[in-house]
């Protein structure tokens, strides 16, 4: 006997139609919602020769001084994980790929005689392909196509994640280039204070007491000097970590100092909203909400189909030689299961995947306003000091060395005023820095570009 079921008709077929297997085919997707938050594009190397040009452009960049912005272009082309989570869209777009697919079709055969004549064999022959399936090509297809825009989403998501951090990464290694800076100069006041004291002392103007104290105070400002360098180059070390860089590639230069303030700060209510529009995540979520809604529909809706439908053609050729042919029909009949256990698991899906999106929207705002609370008090923070501390501390040292020219000030007071000045210039650093962190955070939270411009 054999048998022959046919995969679909035709124009089935032709509607449901074949996606490609290229593991890139959603690259362009992705860089679409990328554009508009990430002035940089980002870069998937799959081949040996794209990967040597992927190289040659991060060696090109690491030729120059690196800026924020630079940074941020060379962790878009060369950071590893990024590239191990691109991989995710090339596994999303093979699943598209096979769900455009109808399974390939089944071949048996068999042969048997008769115990009896006549003793010609009974040949059986089956081609079998299931019909259900191809029927349900199309919503099968739609539910991965949603999967796969939820990839995207997330896949993008981590992106400005990167970003972010390379930011942070950056910020935090500018500023402590300035602070190395600050320290340096303090410790030469410092040093000169001792020396200062030495002499004196050498010629007996002061105890031994104040000589001790300076050396101190000279030995404490040098010792900072190494701690700062040492978290300057631990700084180093976690950018070179966000850009990929090993071995050579990490002997890079970040030029420049911290950006000043921008004229103002968009940190108003609003961008609680811009949040829940913008942030990637959340979409991938909701989307995850819809893939779940339609899964349960789509099994709702069928869940009184038979399992299987085999529909073809049977012809057997018995061993006297005759033949019989007509059509068959095939059906797994849903008499013992109607899909009531995968019908419930699709429904706690569907709440789960409801519940985490309403969470995580919750999460967002918080997020959002915590990240607006930091940035507005690290903005008052470093603006009290270039406005307040830093002018009064430097018409202070002015002010001293004009007494001093008066012979009305003692040069240890001078040394002391100075001292302070790079104090309060140090703590200045650090609270901008704490202000471009912030204000990356905010960023990271709002989920890209805020409506103020970038420095």
């Amino acid at each position: 006997m054999s048998s022959v079921k046919f995969l679909l008709p035709v124009g089935v077929l032709s509607l449901a139609g074949c996606v490609t297997a290229n593991p890139r085919a959603q690259l362009p997707a992705l860089q679409s919602q990328l554009s508009s938050r990430v002035d940089a594009p980002v870069a998937w190397p799959i081949t040996a020769e794209e990967r040597e040009q992927t190289d040659a452009s991060v060696r090109d960049l690491l030729s120059r001084d690196l800026t924020v912005e630079s940074a941020v272009k060379i962790a878009l082309l060369n950071n590893r994980s990024l590239r191990a989570t691109f991989e995710e869209l090339g596994l999303s777009q093979a699943d598209l790929a096979a769900a455009t697919r109808l399974s390939n079709p089944t071949l048996s055969a068999q042969l048997r005689w008769p115990q009896h004549a006549p003793r010609g064999p009974d040949a059986e022959f089956a081609l079998t392909a299931p019909l259900l399936e191809s029927i349900l090509l199309p919503l099968r297809r739609r539910l991965v196509e949603e999967q796969v825009a939820q990839t995207q989403r997330r896949i993008a998501y981590d992106v400005l994640a990167l970003v972010a951090e390379v930011r942070a990464a950056a910020y935090g290694v500018l500023a402590q280039q300035e602070i190395v800076l600050r320290l340096s100069e303090l410790a030469q006041a410092t040093t000169a204070a001792a020396d200062l004291a030495h002499r004196q002392f050498e010629a007996g103007n002061i105890a031994r007491l104040n000589l001790a104290e300076a050396e101190a105070g000279a030995q404490q400002a040098h010792l900072e000097v190494m701690q700062a360098a040492a978290e300057a180059r631990s700084a180093r070390e976690r950018l070179s970590r966000w850009l990929g860089l090993t071995g050579e590639q990490t002997h890079w230069r970040l030029a420049g100092e911290l950006p000043p303030l921008p004229a103002n700060d968009s940190s108003g209510p609003g961008l609680e909203a811009l949040a829940i529009r913008e942030r990637l995540d959340l979409a991938a979520t909701w989307s995850q909400v819809a893939t779940a809604a339609a899964a349960l529909k789509q099994r709702l809706q069928t869940r009184y189909l038979p399992g299987t439908v085999d529909l073809g053609i049977d012809t057997e050729r018995n061993p006297d030689g005759s033949r019989v042919t007509g059509p068959r029909l095939d059906l797994q009949l849903p008499i013992f299961d109607q899909g009531q256990p995968e019908i419930a698991r699709l429904a706690g899906r569907l709440r789960q995947a409801q519940a985490g999106a309403e969470a995580l929207a919750a999460d967002i705002g918080s997020e959002v306003r915590s990240a607006c609370d930091r940035v507005t008090a690290a903005r008052a923070t470093a603006e009290y000091f270039q406005t307040t501390l830093l002018p009064q501390r430097r018409l202070i040292l002015q002010e001293m060395l004009l007494h001093y020219n008066a012979m009305q000030r003692s040069p240890y007071e001078i040394l002391l005023a100075k001292e302070q000045l790079q104090t309060t210039e140090r703590a200045s650093v650090e609270a901008r820095r704490e202000y471009w962190l912030a204000h990356t955070e905010l960023e990271r939270a709002v989920g890209g570009r805020l409506p103020d411009a970038h420095p």
